[in-house]
This record gives C-alpha cells, structure tokens and sequence, in this order.
C-alpha cells in the first residue's frame, strides 16, 4: 500500500491482533471505557473502510441501544480524535479519524496497523509459495503470524465474539495458520509452524482442520508419540463434548502418520524423502480394510466423471443491479485468506434475490471449471416443507460422481462426505430460497477453493458470525432501473411505439418498483400489446389497495401467493400484529410503537416483530426502526381477522401512543409554559421514556415524519384536541431544530380543525403556534395578526400563563420589526403576570428578551442586570439553552462597546451550551452573529468559518437566517 505521507503520522501506531492497543511518539495511549475501545477496535478491524453509525450503535449496545446511542458515539469518537491529535482545534475533523459515507473511517496502512502489517506479509508468502520458494513462504508466514498476541481484540470479549468483521479476521488468522502448516512440508521446516499451530488450536481446541494440521506437523518435525497422543486426546474429547468421532480430515492426517507419509503435500503420494512418478506411484489411499481415506483439506482432487452444471437458465430481462452484482462478482472472485467462501442475499419477498443469484453464478461459471451445484431450498414455498439437506446432499454427492451405494445414511456423515470430495475443487454452489442457517450449514464446502451464494428471505446473521459470510440485503431497484427492465420486457410485443417515459415510471412506481411486480404487470402488457399503457397506469391505482393488478396465471408468481408463503409460517401472536401494521400512517415504526399497536408487552412485540423481520415482511430500516414495502402492507391490509372495532381500537392505542411519548420528550426540552397534559394512557399502551433532552431531541427527530402523519390522521378524522395537543408538544423541537416550514404547516392543520370543531381553546393555541411559525420564517406583520387573536382568546378563556406568554412573543415580534420600546412594555407586563404565576421557565425567558430590548434603547447597565438573572433562573430551571442564551446577550453588549475579543469568547460559551441542548436554530442565529463579530474584527477566515457553520446548521435553504449567512459567505469572497 503506498503510504500517505500527509495523512499518516509515523509516530503513531495501531494493534488489533490481540488487545487493541495505539502509540503516539512511542508511549502508549490510554484509550479509556470499554465503548471507546469498542468503537477504535471496529476501526481498525475494518482497516481503512468507513464503518456505518449503525454498526457502532449495535456492536455498543447489543441490539438495545438508548435513544442518545447516536449522540453518544459521536461523542466518543469526538474523544478518540482528541487522543490521537491532541493539538487538534475544536471542532477540525482530523487527519487520521474521519466522517465518510454515514459514519466513520480510521486512515491507516500497514506501516501503523499490525493486520494490514500481517496481511501484507501474507500477500508475500502466498507469492512466495506460487512460485515455488517454500521456505521464504514459511518465513514471511511465521514473521505474520508472530504479529499476533492473542485473539483479534482479545481486551473487548465477549463483545466482539460474533461481530463479522472480528469473526473474519479470526478466519483469516485460522487460515493462514493452515497455510503455513502446509507450505512447511514441503520444505522440512514443520518445527517453524508448531507454535502458531498451537496457540490456533488452543482457540479453536474442536476445528478438526487445525488438528490434522498439528498433527502432521508434529510428526514432520520428529514428534509421533506426542502426534498420536494428542489424535486419542481429540477422539475422546469430541466424542465427550459433541458425541461424535473425528471427521475424514482428522483420520486421513492420523493414517498418514500410521503410514509414516508426512513430509511433501498430502493426498499426492510424497512422503518424506519419495518422489511420485511412473515407477513409484502414489501409495493406495486405502486403509486396512479396504474403506477410503479421504485427502487432507487441502489436497487437490481429480475432477468428478461428470461435472456438474446445474445452474437454472439465465434470465433474458435481467436489467439494472449493476452495482449490486459488481460488487457480488467480486465477493465471489476474491482470494486470499481474508475472502468470504459465502455470499448470502437477503431481502423482501419478489425483490429479486434469484434473478440476481442466478445471473451472478453465470457471471462466475468460468471460475469454476469442476462444475456448478444447484438447489432450490424451498424454505418459502406455496405447499410441502422446506428441503432437507439430507436429501439435497444425495443430490450433490450423486453429481459429484459417488455412486448411490457409497452415500452414508445420516446427514453429518454425508455433510463430511461431501466435503471430502470438493476439497481440492473449485465448484461453485448455488443454494436458492434457504429457511435458516440450519439448513445452509451441512451444504456448506470445508475448503477455500469453492464458492457459495445463498438465497434467503431471512439475514443469516449466523453465517456471518459462524463460517465468515458477507451479508448483501437487496433493496428496491431505482426508479431508472425498474423503468429499464419493465420497456425490456414489453419492447418485443411493442414495436415502434412511442412510449411515453413519465408514464412508465408512474407504472413502476405504482409496482412499488417491486421487481416481480414490474415483470407481472409488464407480462400482461406484453401479451396484449393493444392494452393501452395509460390503462395500464390507471389500472395500478386501485391494485396499490387490493393487489389485483398484480395477479397472474402462473400461481407461483402472484403476489399474493408469495408474500403468503411467508405469512403462513407465523405465529398467531406475529401474524396479528402484520395484520395490523397497515393502519400505521408511516413511513416507518419502531417495535415499542408496535407494542401499543398490538396491545402486547414490548418484549411479546419485539418476539413478533423479529419473526416478521426473519420472513421479510418487515425489513430494518435503521437501528430499531422498521419499515414494510408498499404491497406487503396492501396484502396485509386484505388479510381477514380482526373485526372493526379491533382495528379502531388498534388505531386509538397508536395515536395515544405518540400523544403519551411526545409528551414525554416534551417535557424533557423544558418548555416555558406548563404544558396540556394528555389524559392517561389507553390500556395497552406502552409509552416511551426519555432519559434526557438530548433523547428526547433524538426521539422527534426519528419520529417527525411519523408525526406529522399521525396530525394529518387525526386532523382527517376530526379529532380536534388530539390534533392541537400533538402538534403543540412537537412545536419546540421544530423550532429548535429550524423545521419552521414543517412548524407552520402542522399549526395550520391545528387550527383548521379546531375552527371547524368550535374549540376555542384548541383554536387560541394553534394560532399562538402558527405565530412563532411565521416568526422564524421571518413574516411578523402575519405573526402579529395570530398573536393578537390568540391573545384575545386567551383573555375570554381566563388562560392567565397562556396570556403572559403570548405578551411576551408580542415584545419579541415588536423587537424584530425594530419598535423597541414598544416591545419592552409588552416585556414588562408579561413579567408582572408571570411572577404572580410562579411560571420560572417563561419568566427567565421574558426577562431574557427584555435585556436585549433594554440593550436597543441604550441601557447598558440594565441589559447586564437582566441577562444575569436571566441566566440565574435558567441554571435553577436546568435550561442550558437559555443559559447559552444568556450568554450571546452578554456577548451581544460586549460587541456594542467595540470588545470584540469578550465578544466572541462570550458567543463561543453560549454556542457550546445552546448545541449541548440540540438548539439548532438558536445555534445557528448565533453563529451568524459571531461571524458578523470576527468580521467587524477584521478575521474574515473567522467569519467565514462561522457563517458556513450557520448554514451546514440545518437542511432548509431558503430559511431567512441561511440566506443571510450565504449572502455573507458571498460578499466576503469578493
């Protein structure tokens, strides 16, 4: 690898190959809790590729992370950045950790990582060895293996045991051990092996490969007696602990020892001193009584008689998927002890996971000239059981040229059998439509020349974890891909026509761009080419609901009949609950949402919801977040079971479900006001908890769009007060998250439904909300309006908190529109009101804005009065973003009386609290303002890094404040 000079500082280095471990200039690191050390180990273990947030999150919390897991990651990268750099400025990305692809990536080579050291030095070895230097090649393996101090990441066991990147690094190490045990007798140097040899076997004390590896090693280098103990240790030892008696690898190694024959390469007839050749022919490897001694694992065999090439037909309209099956090709084609023997394709029912298998396997037949292997599995079929591997081994083995008199009785013996007879061939095995792991396993080959690809409906996690699998999850093809196979396959029966490409991509949009979909529909449009495509579209509308659209004669291929497939091997518990996920507005649900959907106990919804997850009617969409495809959720939606009461009660406990959580993380953000309580939870509902605000902003910013949903729906039905409450306990997470155009329009719904229901209350509210809303996008002449016909509401409903509250938005929107004075007196009787309330929150806030009034007229000794006791009030209440507020106040004067240097440092404070408490918005506000103060200062460099600070702020690009921000970042580059 050629070293980044600039990138990679020489004086610090990484271990993995044991515990993980990291010097700078030569003094080791204190790399802090166990999570830290978690997330550097996942780094390194994936040398120098980014590894996804997701991944962090599960390998730290096991599958059960908090709401802040995200937060907290970056937190603990942000300290590992500061270990390895310490000079590093706040907030610099860094040279050597880095955000890339939706996560983080550790830059590394093998100057500074002791695996990518070891794998480099393999590399060298496995040349070494192809060209026929087999003491160089046992030389530079020996110097590789000596790299490692124990297990990969041995400090953060259990954690890492069944993590895949961790697992294929074990793999690797179990292979190039291997690797070295055999090029070391080929050239008499066993005795240079025997200690990796058995510090591998002391972790891996049953793989039987190792074993007869060992074995022949230590009978190479003059050790029989101590060779044929450890074989009768093995033998009793596996038959106490696993029942069994060693497999053919382990006898094989055992006989040869017997036969004296362990020195050249096993199953070629050399042994220690004897060449093969006409006249001294290889011996007869057949023991005393006649019964075949299977070669050693890595013995190359003679092709079958007949070689198998059993590979279904390729598909004529195979389209698109080119980056998907690039990327499986070279899966498949790799080499090397680091390569995955399985490639196992997951994903929804109809999405397309055989089309893919098949048209890669005719992609890679060439590669595997002893032939190609094939089975349907059936592990999702419309009648009968899925397959037994017992019988699809007969299948194989019978291929494979053994005859049907010489095929063992029990699965294991023929599992061994079979593996026996591809080791030392490249074939390639296709196992198409697999259950589980259990039925994949004894199909599985036992040597590195051969290549599996597996199908399945369910992630075979344990093939990752177990045997070094690499997962690929199809997701729907793109809109461009799903447009090219569908006019693939009408092209034919459509000659010359002009297809209109906007009304093709309404069609497979209306497929859900569900691969066996789009080739139904395009099916039937094919055989009646005088069907317009317009009635085609038409006709798709409807089958969204009903699936009729999407029927065909072949019964196999329906829809319906495949998504059945899966819905017929749930539980009663799981199948209820997917009858009752359509009712869910979307776009996607977590299991504790689903609980109270069902009205189970959130343990008895996560049992549900992993079946309906290993069927693939649910699909991860994120950490804890899941998401069903279109069409699974219209054949659920057909589905019979529950009555119409159920379903409306089904219906009532989701919505009581957000109302309840979102209460919650309300009042983690520490409103101003006292906020309208929902009544209590209706029975079986389950509501969330928040730890902190920071969960609490994670858990609007995950479920926002669910919410908005959730407010339309109940804005449908005329639920007026269930509406208004929803959207007010979402308001300060808009606003402090800068979704201002999302506020506005939540508020406006509100308020429609409470003018047509006649809800006074509920319509004063909404329109005090929709005049924040308008606020911050910067219309205060229609904020004013909302604000005084709230406030007049307010009066006539006697609502005295809520009064003073609108009093002090009315000095906050006189102050924007520069009438200072004005707003002052509307300050000054909000406060008056608001002490007589004992409502803290609101009065530190009011008194806040007072300040900076009082600072617009002048009164410099005032403003610093009321910014202290603002910030007073505001650390009793436990409101860091006021505090941070406070703060910018203060830095506000400071920057009137020209002390820029108080200025900035007291916007800086402030800044570090406000994101802290995930106030976006008022984070931005400020950083706009600090960039205004370092220009004023003459540091443009400052300025501009403020402002695009300012505008990387939030997503919304034409909010006032980012078109401000960008129209300094403009300016100052002239």
């Amino acid at each position: 690898m050629t070293r980044q000079r600039d990138l990679v500082d020489e004086a610090i280095q990484f271990s993995v190959l044991g515990p993980v471990r990291a010097w700078r200039a030569g003094k080791e690191l204190r790399l802090g809790p166990k999570q830290q050390r978690l997330i550097l180990g996942v780094l390194l273990a994936r040398a120098g590729r980014p590894v996804p947030l997701g991944e962090f999150v599960e390998l730290l919390w096991d599958g059960f992370p908090p709401a802040s897991a995200a937060n907290a990651v970056h937190r603990y990268v942000g300290v590992l950045r500061r270990l390895l750099e310490p000079e590093l400025p706040a907030r610099s990305p860094g040279r050597w950790l880095v955000r890339q692809a939706g996560g983080y990536l550790l830059r590394v080579d093998e100057d500074c990582l002791d695996l990518l050291n070891f794998r480099t030095l393999v590399e060298q070895a496995r040349h070494a060895s192809g060209s026929g230097d087999w003491a160089r090649a046992v030389g530079l393996f020996t110097t590789a293996l000596g790299l490692w101090q124990g297990r990969c990441a041995a400090d953060l066991e259990p954690s890492v045991g069944t993590h895949p990147a961790f697992v294929m690094i074990e793999h690797e190490y179990v292979s190039v051990v291997c690797e070295a045990a055999a090029a070391s007798l080929r050239c008499d140097r066993a005795g240079a092996v025997l200690l990796p040899l058995r510090h591998a076997v002391e972790r891996n004390p049953l793989d039987e490969a190792l074993l007869s590896h060992l074995l022949l090693a230590l009978a190479a280098d003059g050790k029989q007696a101590e060779a044929m103990a450890l074989y009768q240790e093995t033998r009793l030892r596996l038959a106490d602990e696993l029942g069994v008696d060693p497999g053919t690898e382990l006898r094989a190694a055992y006989d040869r020892i017997l036969r004296q024959e362990t020195g050249g390469t096993a199953g070629t007839g050399e042994s220690a001193g004897t060449t093969a050749t006409a006249e001294n022919p290889p011996a007869d490897p057949a023991d005393d009584h006649g019964a075949p001694v299977p070669a050693e694992v890595s013995a190359p065999r003679e092709a079958p008689p007949v070689k198998p090439v059993q590979l279904p037909s390729d598909l004529p309209c195979f389209v698109g998927r080119e980056d998907a099956l690039a990327h499986a090709t070279a899966l498949t084609r790799a080499t090397g002890g680091s390569a995955p023997r399985v490639l196992a394709i997951d994903g929804i029912p109809g999405i397309g996971k055989t089309a893919l298998a098949v048209r890669l396997a005719h992609r890679v037949a060439g590669d595997f000239p002893d032939g190609q292997l094939y089975a349907d599995l059936r592990g999702f079929v419309a009648e009968g059981s899925p397959r037994d591997p017992h019988e699809v081994l007969q299948g194989f083995l019978s291929a494979l040229g053994v005859g049907q008199q010489d095929i063992p009785a029990q699965v294991d013996a023929r599992a061994a059998l079979y593996r026996s007879v591809l080791a030392g061939l490249r074939v390639l095995v296709v196992l198409d439509n697999a259950r589980d792991i259990e039925q994949v396993r004894p199909l599985l080959p036992g040597t590195s020349e051969c290549r599996v690809i597996v199908t399945s409906r369910s992630r075979l996690t344990g093939l990752a974890a177990g045997h070094g699998a690499h997962l690929l999850t199809l997701d729907v093809p793109t809109r461009q891909e799903a447009t090219a196979g569908f006019l693939e396959r009408i092209r034919a029966s459509r000659p010359g026509e002009d297809v209109d490409m906007d009304l093709v991509g309404r069609i497979v949009e209306g497929c859900g761009r569900l691969p066996l979909a789009v080739a139904i529909v395009a099916a039937r449009a094919a055989s009646h080419p005088d069907h317009p495509l317009p009635q085609v579209a038409a006709e798709l509308v409807n089958s969204r609901i009903t699936l009729d659209g999407f029927s065909d004669d072949n019964l196999d291929n329906d829809v319906r009949s495949v998504f059945s497939w899966s819905y017929r091997t749930l539980s009663d518990q799981a199948a209820r609950l997917f009858r009752l996920l359509p009712l869910h507005p979307g776009p996607d649900l977590t299991v504790a949402a689903m609980a109270s959907l069902a009205g189970v106990a959130p343990r008895a919804a996560s049992a549900a919801v992993g079946e309906l997850v290993r069927t693939r009617l649910l699909t991860v969409q994120r950490r804890d977040r899941y998401w069903s495809h279109d069409l699974v959720l219209a054949y659920a939606a057909e589905l019979d079971g529950e009555t119409r009461t159920e379903r409306a009660a089904a219906l009532a406990r989701l919505h009581d479900h957000y109302r309840q959580t979102a209460h919650a993380a309300h009042l983690m953000l520490r409103p101003p006001t006292r906020p309208v309580a929902p009544p209590p939870p209706l029975p079986g509902v389950t509501p969330e908890t928040m730890a902190d605000s920071a969960a609490a902003m994670d858990w609007f910013t995950n479920e926002h769009s669910v919410l908005r949903a959730v407010v339309e729906n109940t804005a449908t039905r005329g639920e007026s007060r269930a509406t208004w409450e929803l959207a007010l306990k979402m308001q300060l997470y808009q606003q402090r998250h800068g979704c201002w155009h999302d506020w506005a329009a939540t508020m406006r719904l509100a308020l429609e439904t409470a003018l047509r229901a006649g809800d006074t209350e509920g319509t004063a509210r909404a329109q005090h909300g929709l005049a924040g809303a308008h606020h911050f996008l910067g219309d205060r002449e229609e904020s004013l309006r909302y604000l005084k016909s709230a406030q007049e509401n307010f009066e006539k409903l006697g609502l005295v908190d809520d009064l003073a509250h609108v009093l002090k938005n009315l000095g906050t929107v006189r102050f924007a529109l520069g009438d200072h004075a004005v707003a002052a007196q509307h300050q000054e009787q909000a406060m008056r009101l608001l002490r007589a309330t004992g409502q803290r929150a609101l009065e530190a806030t009011t008194t806040l804005l007072a300040g900076y009034s009082r600072l617009e007229l002048g009164d410099v000794t005032e403003t610093a009065l009321l910014a202290d006791t603002a910030a007073t009030i505001f650390r009793e209440v436990n409101d860091l973003n006021g505090v941070g507020s406070c703060m910018t106040l203060l830095g506000r004067l400071h920057h009137t009386q020209r002390d820029h240097d108080r200025s900035i440092a007291f916007y800086e404070q402030g800044i570090d609290l406000m994101r802290r408490a995930g106030s976006r918005a008022n984070v931005m506000e400020a950083l706009v303002a600090l960039g205004d103060i370092h220009f004023d200062a003459g540091d443009v460099s400052g300025a501009r890094r403020a402002w695009t600070d300012a505008v990387n702020c939030v997503d919304d690009p034409v909010l006032p404040l980012v078109i401000h921000a960008k129209a300094r970042l403009w300016a100052s580059a002239l």
